[in-house]
Protein backbone atom coordinates (compact mmCIF):
# COMPACT_ATOMS: atom_id res chain seq x y z
CA UNK A 1 0.00 0.00 0.00
CA UNK A 2 0.84 3.67 -1.07
CA UNK A 3 1.99 5.29 2.46
CA UNK A 4 -0.48 8.11 3.48
CA UNK A 5 0.78 11.48 2.34
CA UNK A 6 0.62 13.83 5.41
CA UNK A 7 0.00 17.57 4.74
CA UNK A 8 2.86 18.37 6.73
CA UNK A 9 6.53 17.09 6.59
CA UNK A 10 8.59 18.40 9.71
CA UNK A 11 12.77 17.37 9.56
CA UNK A 12 14.91 18.06 12.25
CA UNK A 13 18.41 17.81 11.55
CA UNK A 14 21.49 16.56 14.55
CA UNK A 15 24.77 15.77 15.68
CA UNK A 16 25.63 15.36 18.70
CA UNK A 17 22.61 16.62 20.12
CA UNK A 18 21.91 14.19 23.05
CA UNK A 19 21.22 17.07 25.62
CA UNK A 20 18.57 18.33 23.60
CA UNK A 21 17.25 15.90 20.85
CA UNK A 22 14.32 14.29 23.26
CA UNK A 23 12.45 18.13 23.90
CA UNK A 24 13.41 19.35 19.90
CA UNK A 25 10.90 15.24 19.12
CA UNK A 26 8.55 16.40 22.13
CA UNK A 27 8.14 19.63 21.05
CA UNK A 28 6.41 18.01 17.06
CA UNK A 29 4.50 15.43 18.79
CA UNK A 30 2.78 18.35 21.16
CA UNK A 31 1.74 20.22 18.23
CA UNK A 32 -2.06 21.24 18.13
CA UNK A 33 -1.82 20.44 14.30
CA UNK A 34 -1.88 16.58 14.11
CA UNK A 35 -1.39 15.58 10.36
CA UNK A 36 2.22 15.59 10.36
CA UNK A 37 4.98 13.16 9.52
CA UNK A 38 8.63 13.26 11.68
CA UNK A 39 12.24 12.67 9.40
CA UNK A 40 15.05 12.69 12.23
CA UNK A 41 17.85 13.33 10.08
CA UNK A 42 21.60 12.12 11.78
CA UNK A 43 24.24 14.08 10.08
CA UNK A 44 26.84 11.36 11.79
CA UNK A 45 26.31 11.92 15.62
CA UNK A 46 28.88 9.87 17.68
CA UNK A 47 26.88 10.57 20.67
CA UNK A 48 23.29 9.06 22.27
CA UNK A 49 21.29 10.65 19.57
CA UNK A 50 21.59 8.24 17.25
CA UNK A 51 19.99 6.01 19.61
CA UNK A 52 17.39 8.62 20.66
CA UNK A 53 16.79 9.36 17.32
CA UNK A 54 16.35 5.48 16.64
CA UNK A 55 14.20 5.02 19.74
CA UNK A 56 11.59 7.45 19.00
CA UNK A 57 11.28 6.39 15.20
CA UNK A 58 10.52 2.87 16.64
CA UNK A 59 7.63 4.15 18.82
CA UNK A 60 5.91 5.53 15.93
CA UNK A 61 6.97 4.31 13.05
CA UNK A 62 3.47 5.26 11.40
CA UNK A 63 4.57 9.08 11.62
CA UNK A 64 8.30 9.35 12.32
CA UNK A 65 11.77 8.00 10.25
CA UNK A 66 15.14 8.03 11.12
CA UNK A 67 17.80 9.05 8.05
CA UNK A 68 21.28 9.02 7.92
CA UNK A 69 23.77 9.51 5.45
CA UNK A 70 25.99 6.84 3.86
CA UNK A 71 28.04 5.38 6.00
CA UNK A 72 26.85 7.61 9.05
CA UNK A 73 28.57 10.38 7.42
CA UNK A 74 28.76 14.31 8.15
CA UNK A 75 27.52 16.09 5.43
CA UNK A 76 26.81 19.27 7.20
CA UNK A 77 23.49 21.03 7.46
CA UNK A 78 22.36 22.11 4.09
CA UNK A 79 23.16 18.20 2.89
CA UNK A 80 21.29 17.20 5.91
CA UNK A 81 18.03 18.95 5.34
CA UNK A 82 18.36 18.02 1.95
CA UNK A 83 18.03 14.32 2.78
CA UNK A 84 14.72 15.28 5.06
CA UNK A 85 13.52 17.16 2.15
CA UNK A 86 14.01 14.25 -0.78
CA UNK A 87 12.53 11.53 1.90
CA UNK A 88 9.48 14.19 2.52
CA UNK A 89 5.92 13.20 1.71
CA UNK A 90 3.98 16.52 3.07
CA UNK A 91 2.96 19.10 0.98
CA UNK A 92 4.42 21.82 3.39
CA UNK A 93 8.36 21.43 4.70
CA UNK A 94 9.15 22.89 8.28
CA UNK A 95 12.97 22.76 9.55
CA UNK A 96 13.87 22.08 13.41
CA UNK A 97 17.37 22.02 14.58
CA UNK A 98 18.11 19.06 17.05
CA UNK A 99 18.42 21.69 19.95
CA UNK A 100 15.22 24.14 19.52
CA UNK A 101 12.04 23.73 20.13
CA UNK A 102 8.99 24.62 18.36
CA UNK A 103 5.60 26.33 20.35
CA UNK A 104 2.68 24.05 20.34
CA UNK A 105 0.66 26.02 18.00
CA UNK A 106 3.27 26.35 15.30
CA UNK A 107 2.45 23.97 12.64
CA UNK A 108 -1.31 25.22 12.97
CA UNK A 109 -0.76 28.80 12.54
CA UNK A 110 1.32 28.64 10.02
CA UNK A 111 -0.92 25.73 7.91
CA UNK A 112 -3.24 28.28 8.22
CA UNK A 113 -1.51 30.95 6.62
CA UNK A 114 -0.60 29.12 3.74
CA UNK A 115 -4.00 28.25 3.10
CA UNK A 116 -5.17 31.64 3.47
CA UNK A 117 -2.55 32.77 0.82
CA UNK A 118 -2.22 30.29 -1.75
CA UNK A 119 -0.07 32.30 -3.78
CA UNK A 120 2.83 32.28 -1.33
CA UNK A 121 5.77 30.18 -0.93
CA UNK A 122 6.78 30.26 2.55
CA UNK A 123 5.35 32.07 5.75
CA UNK A 124 7.77 32.69 8.71
CA UNK A 125 7.47 34.77 11.68
CA UNK A 126 10.10 35.72 14.51
CA UNK A 127 12.16 33.71 16.24
CA UNK A 128 13.31 33.95 19.70
CA UNK A 129 16.67 33.44 20.60
CA UNK A 130 15.79 31.43 24.17
CA UNK A 131 17.74 32.03 27.09
CA UNK A 132 15.25 31.14 30.02
CA UNK A 133 16.15 27.66 29.27
CA UNK A 134 18.38 27.93 32.02
CA UNK A 135 16.60 28.59 34.59
CA UNK A 136 19.76 31.59 35.54
CA UNK A 137 18.73 34.49 36.94
CA UNK A 138 18.35 37.25 34.60
CA UNK A 139 18.35 35.20 31.15
CA UNK A 140 15.26 36.59 30.16
CA UNK A 141 16.90 40.16 30.15
CA UNK A 142 19.53 38.75 27.27
CA UNK A 143 16.62 37.81 24.89
CA UNK A 144 15.79 38.95 21.57
CA UNK A 145 14.25 38.41 18.54
CA UNK A 146 16.26 37.15 15.11
CA UNK A 147 14.23 38.01 11.91
CA UNK A 148 12.43 41.29 12.80
CA UNK A 149 15.73 43.80 11.68
CA UNK A 150 18.09 45.74 14.31
CA UNK A 151 15.72 45.86 17.38
CA UNK A 152 15.60 43.84 20.28
CA UNK A 153 11.60 43.04 20.16
CA UNK A 154 9.09 43.95 17.75
CA UNK A 155 7.28 42.72 14.30
CA UNK A 156 9.28 42.68 11.18
CA UNK A 157 8.03 45.86 9.16
CA UNK A 158 6.10 43.86 6.69
CA UNK A 159 4.76 42.04 9.24
CA UNK A 160 0.88 40.75 8.39
CA UNK A 161 1.85 41.11 4.42
CA UNK A 162 2.41 38.80 1.45
CA UNK A 163 5.64 40.55 0.42
CA UNK A 164 5.84 40.70 -3.49
CA UNK A 165 9.24 39.92 -4.83
CA UNK A 166 12.00 40.60 -4.70
CA UNK A 167 11.51 43.09 -1.94
CA UNK A 168 11.92 40.73 0.69
CA UNK A 169 15.26 39.65 -0.64
CA UNK A 170 16.44 43.00 -1.07
CA UNK A 171 15.79 43.97 2.54
CA UNK A 172 17.29 40.52 3.53
CA UNK A 173 20.51 42.09 1.87
CA UNK A 174 20.42 45.15 3.85
CA UNK A 175 20.37 43.27 7.03
CA UNK A 176 21.06 40.33 8.03
CA UNK A 177 18.74 40.75 10.75
CA UNK A 178 15.89 40.41 8.63
CA UNK A 179 16.57 36.69 7.06
CA UNK A 180 13.81 34.31 7.80
CA UNK A 181 13.47 31.37 10.36
CA UNK A 182 11.30 29.01 11.46
CA UNK A 183 9.30 28.51 8.04
CA UNK A 184 6.97 26.53 6.58
CA UNK A 185 7.66 26.48 2.88
CA UNK A 186 6.11 24.11 0.30
CA UNK A 187 7.60 21.53 -0.66
CA UNK A 188 7.44 22.06 -4.62
CA UNK A 189 8.94 25.87 -4.18
CA UNK A 190 11.92 23.93 -2.08
CA UNK A 191 12.38 21.50 -5.17
CA UNK A 192 11.61 23.79 -8.12
CA UNK A 193 14.49 26.35 -6.24
CA UNK A 194 17.08 23.00 -5.91
CA UNK A 195 17.19 22.75 -2.17
CA UNK A 196 19.97 23.56 -0.07
CA UNK A 197 23.28 24.33 -1.61
CA UNK A 198 25.29 21.64 0.52
CA UNK A 199 28.81 24.07 0.30
CA UNK A 200 27.08 25.76 2.65
CA UNK A 201 27.31 23.21 6.15
CA UNK A 202 27.07 26.01 8.36
CA UNK A 203 26.30 29.77 8.74
CA UNK A 204 24.00 31.19 6.22
CA UNK A 205 22.78 27.97 4.49
CA UNK A 206 19.45 29.13 5.61
CA UNK A 207 19.62 32.13 3.80
CA UNK A 208 21.10 31.07 0.67
CA UNK A 209 17.58 29.08 0.25
CA UNK A 210 15.94 31.85 1.76
CA UNK A 211 17.56 34.14 -0.92
CA UNK A 212 16.28 31.49 -3.98
CA UNK A 213 12.61 31.77 -2.81
CA UNK A 214 12.38 35.30 -2.07
CA UNK A 215 13.87 36.31 -5.57
CA UNK A 216 10.56 35.74 -7.73
CA UNK A 217 8.39 34.49 -5.15
CA UNK A 218 5.81 35.82 -2.82
CA UNK A 219 6.50 35.77 1.31
CA UNK A 220 4.25 35.62 3.91
CA UNK A 221 5.53 37.69 7.23
CA UNK A 222 3.64 36.26 10.21
CA UNK A 223 3.68 38.41 13.49
CA UNK A 224 4.01 34.98 16.07
CA UNK A 225 6.83 33.97 17.76
CA UNK A 226 6.40 30.18 17.26
CA UNK A 227 10.22 29.12 17.67
CA UNK A 228 12.46 29.10 20.26
CA UNK A 229 15.84 28.96 19.26
CA UNK A 230 18.06 27.59 22.24
CA UNK A 231 20.95 30.06 22.83
CA UNK A 232 23.84 27.46 24.45
CA UNK A 233 27.81 27.41 24.31
CA UNK A 234 27.42 24.89 21.50
CA UNK A 235 25.42 26.20 19.29
CA UNK A 236 26.10 26.81 15.58
CA UNK A 237 25.93 30.98 16.75
CA UNK A 238 28.68 30.44 19.43
CA UNK A 239 30.59 28.17 17.52
CA UNK A 240 31.46 30.65 14.66
CA UNK A 241 30.44 34.09 16.89
CA UNK A 242 34.23 35.60 16.22
CA UNK A 243 32.94 38.91 14.15
CA UNK A 244 36.29 37.59 11.57
CA UNK A 245 34.71 34.44 11.00
CA UNK A 246 30.66 35.74 10.90
CA UNK A 247 32.65 38.07 7.78
CA UNK A 248 34.24 35.28 6.19
CA UNK A 249 30.76 33.28 6.07
CA UNK A 250 29.11 36.31 5.24
CA UNK A 251 31.34 37.39 1.97
CA UNK A 252 31.22 33.71 0.64
CA UNK A 253 26.96 34.05 0.97
CA UNK A 254 26.81 37.69 -0.81
CA UNK A 255 29.52 36.30 -3.61
CA UNK A 256 26.90 33.45 -3.83
CA UNK A 257 23.72 35.36 -4.17
CA UNK A 258 26.03 37.44 -6.57
CA UNK A 259 26.42 34.38 -8.72
CA UNK A 260 22.96 33.40 -8.63
CA UNK A 261 21.78 37.30 -10.01
CA UNK A 262 23.93 36.34 -12.72
CA UNK A 263 22.62 32.87 -13.36
CA UNK A 264 19.00 34.59 -13.63
CA UNK A 265 19.81 37.37 -15.50
CA UNK A 266 20.07 40.34 -12.85
CA UNK A 267 22.73 42.47 -13.85
CA UNK A 268 20.81 46.01 -12.57
CA UNK A 269 18.65 47.60 -10.06
CA UNK A 270 17.34 47.60 -6.66
CA UNK A 271 18.93 43.92 -5.65
CA UNK A 272 22.30 45.05 -7.32
CA UNK A 273 22.75 47.97 -5.38
CA UNK A 274 21.88 46.50 -1.94
CA UNK A 275 24.46 43.67 -3.14
CA UNK A 276 27.32 46.35 -3.75
CA UNK A 277 26.07 48.30 -0.61
CA UNK A 278 26.25 45.23 1.68
CA UNK A 279 29.47 44.20 0.18
CA UNK A 280 31.13 47.68 1.18
CA UNK A 281 29.79 47.00 4.73
CA UNK A 282 31.62 43.76 5.50
CA UNK A 283 34.66 45.01 3.89
CA UNK A 284 34.97 48.04 6.01
CA UNK A 285 33.56 46.38 8.75
CA UNK A 286 36.72 43.18 9.21
CA UNK A 287 39.36 46.78 7.51
CA UNK A 288 38.21 49.05 10.82
CA UNK A 289 38.61 45.65 12.89
CA UNK A 290 42.15 44.85 11.42
CA UNK A 291 42.89 49.03 12.39
CA UNK A 292 41.69 48.27 15.62
CA UNK A 293 43.76 45.23 16.34
CA UNK A 294 47.06 46.58 14.57
CA UNK A 295 46.89 49.55 17.20
CA UNK A 296 46.21 47.24 19.93
CA UNK A 297 49.28 45.39 19.16
CA UNK A 298 51.28 48.72 18.96
CA UNK A 299 50.08 49.70 22.18
CA UNK A 300 50.48 46.46 23.71
CA UNK A 301 53.82 45.73 22.75
CA UNK A 302 54.42 49.17 24.60
CA UNK A 303 53.00 48.85 28.13
CA UNK A 304 52.62 44.91 28.39
CA UNK A 305 54.77 42.92 30.28
CA UNK A 306 55.75 40.04 27.03
CA UNK A 307 54.15 37.03 29.20
CA UNK A 308 50.90 38.83 29.46
CA UNK A 309 50.87 39.92 25.68
CA UNK A 310 51.67 36.01 24.94
CA UNK A 311 48.33 35.03 26.81
CA UNK A 312 46.10 37.28 25.02
CA UNK A 313 47.87 36.65 21.54
CA UNK A 314 46.71 32.47 22.77
CA UNK A 315 42.99 33.69 23.77
CA UNK A 316 42.65 35.63 20.90
CA UNK A 317 43.73 32.76 18.77
CA UNK A 318 41.76 30.09 20.26
CA UNK A 319 38.43 32.55 19.80
CA UNK A 320 38.95 33.38 16.07
CA UNK A 321 39.85 30.00 14.86
CA UNK A 322 37.39 28.67 12.66
CA UNK A 323 35.25 25.97 14.16
CA UNK A 324 32.80 23.16 12.52
CA UNK A 325 29.63 24.26 13.20
CA UNK A 326 26.39 22.07 14.15
CA UNK A 327 25.73 19.61 12.96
Amino acid sequence: MRAREPRVSAVIIFKDEERFLDEAITSVLDQTFPDWELILVDDGSTDRSTEIARRAAAARPEQIRYVEHDGHANRGMSASRNLGITEARGRYVASLDGDDVWLPTKLEVQVAALERHPEAAMTFGPLLRWRTWTGEPGAADHEDLMGVGRRKFGTHPMAGKVVEPPDLLRRMLRDDYLIPGGALIRRDVLVDVGLYEPEFRGLYEDAVVMAKIALDRPVHVAEEVLYLYRMHPDSSTNLSSSSAEIDRHRSLYLAWVAGHLDRRGVTSGPLRRELRRAGRSTHHRRHRRDRLLAVGRSVGRRILPRGLRDELRRAWRARTRPQVAKP
